[in-house]
């Protein structure tokens, strides 16, 4: 498993990190991971799914995904030249993206609602706006090729296109979400989440599901991309950086919580997963 947390490196009075139309042809397999700031990814082509919030969304052009601070997701495609995953991913500091929509009460409430909102829905189908919104992105991209300083009111521009596009007041795409029944990976997901401090039976998920234990580990796999145990391990992890970074437990205390009884085992996983200690990490955050 990469590294769980991918801190994103603003430079000075940089806002956004752009990157346009990324293509990849041979090779994808994404992991679990989050970061400290907003990620937007448009998807102009590919297939594939992605997995945040116990959901799974599918990859599609047209798409746009909205994932919040520290918010738990996995991307996965299935590449091949004939089929190439192209998206444009742009990170932003989500404070100074609020500053830059004051006077625009309507889009500031919807931007607000993406980055600090419960809405459980964080993808979103614009299909039928797709030729637009590659307009504005390549609009965009072009301005910033020009100038060798990203321009605040550029991209004020961007963002009240984008927002624009998901609506305002009752048209606002962020409060609705298409009803569908559950994956089997969303059931094993949901019920991790209720029980991941737990002992995690393996027997007793698979009765939950009524699933056989073999077939909830390869359908979790074939539906998502990615192996049951390393989304058990991600989701306890990003429990233990939020406590280590919150509370004063004991360290050995927060692995009891999350799910590790063993302290040697949490601190030799934390260390291997994320790179540095319990301690340090949260030295690091204090």
């Amino acid at each position: 498993m990469k590294q769980l947390f991918e801190p994103v490196l603003f430079a000075n009075r940089q806002s956004l990190i752009w990157d346009y139309r990324i293509y990849t042809d041979d090779h994808y397999k994404g992991y679990y991971h989050w970061h400290q700031c907003c990620e937007i990814m448009f998807v102009h082509g590919g297939q594939g799914s992605i997995v945040v919030n116990q959901q799974m969304y599918d990859i599609r052009p047209g798409m746009l995904f909205f994932f919040q601070p520290y918010q738990l997701h996995r991307i996965y495609s299935e590449v091949s030249p004939e089929c190439p995953f192209v998206r444009t991913i742009f990170y932003l500091d989500p404070h100074i993206a609020e500053n830059l929509l004051q006077g625009f009460s309507k889009r500031k409430a919807v931007f607000s609602a993406l980055w600090q909102g419960s809405n459980p829905y964080c993808g979103f189908d614009l299909g039928n706006r797709i030729e637009t919104i590659e307009w504005f992105y390549q609009n965009y991209n072009e301005l910033r090729m020009k100038s060798s300083e990203e321009d605040p009111e550029d991209i004020s521009m961007l963002l009240l296109q984008l927002l624009s596009c998901l609506g305002t007041g009752e048209q606002s795409m962020i409060h609705t979400g298409e009803r569908r029944n559950l994956r089997y990976s969303e059931q094993i997901m949901n019920w991790i989440e209720a029980h991941y401090q737990e002992e995690v039976n393996l027997d007793q998920l698979a009765e939950e599901t009524h699933l056989s234990k073999s077939y909830v580990s390869r359908i979790f796999h074939q539906e998502t991309g990615g192996r049951l145990v390393d989304y058990l391990t991600a989701r306890r992890l990003k429990q233990a950086c939020r406590l280590l970074g919150t509370t004063d437990m004991p360290v050995e205390q927060i692995g009891i919580a999350v799910g590790f009884p063993n302290a040697s085992y949490f601190n030799q996983l934390f260390k291997r997963v994320l790179g540095t200690t319990p301690l340090k990490y949260r030295k690091g955050n204090m």
